[in-house]
């Protein structure tokens, strides 16, 4: 072989290995904007990380604060139920003492209406048995008056058959 083939047959190598080394260079350079691109990812990722830990702590410390709450809220429902049904119960129990004395006043009332209406009943009744004791009393004297009269008249009569 001639010097110009190998010379043309070097060159055609080069030309070759040029081309595999444009490739390796392309390659290179797009593996080199991946590696900037996944840089560029990985510290997004990263920045992207510290946010949700943020709001991570964010959230975790909003719900402790909602569980605070919601248990400092139920302590203040539950202490101001306990005092209103203590309230409750001192103005059911006042009330209670209120009608209690209500009642025992009507009690008292309807007592001493009915002991009116028995004194008046047994005053009637007694006026009423008076009036018939007298009356019966009336007729026995009569009764008395007429016998006795009539026993002295008869006693005077047997004394004057007597002397007579």
């Amino acid at each position: 072989m001639s010097n110009l083939q190998k010379f043309n047959t070097t060159l055609e190598d080069f030309d070759k290995e040029v081309g595999k080394l444009k490739a390796v260079s392309d390659a290179y350079q797009k593996l080199q904007g991946l590696t900037v691109s996944y840089d560029k990812i990985s510290l997004q990722f990263e920045q992207n990380s510290k946010a949700l830990e943020s709001i991570n702590r964010g959230i975790e410390k909003s719900i402790s604060e909602i569980y605070s709450l919601i248990d400092k809220k139920t302590d203040q429902i539950s202490k101001e139920n306990k005092e209103f049904y203590k309230d409750l119960a001192g103005t059911i129990k006042i009330q209670l003492d209120d009608n209690k004395s209500q009642i025992k006043q009507l009690i008292e009332i309807e007592r001493n209406q009915i002991k009116q209406i028995f004194e008046i009943e047994f005053a009637k009744n007694t006026k009423e048995l008076k009036q018939v004791i007298e009356a019966e009393n009336k007729t026995i004297k009569i009764f008395i008056w007429v016998i006795g009269g009539l026993t002295i008249i008869l006693c005077l009569l047997a004394v004057i058959k007597l002397w007579t």
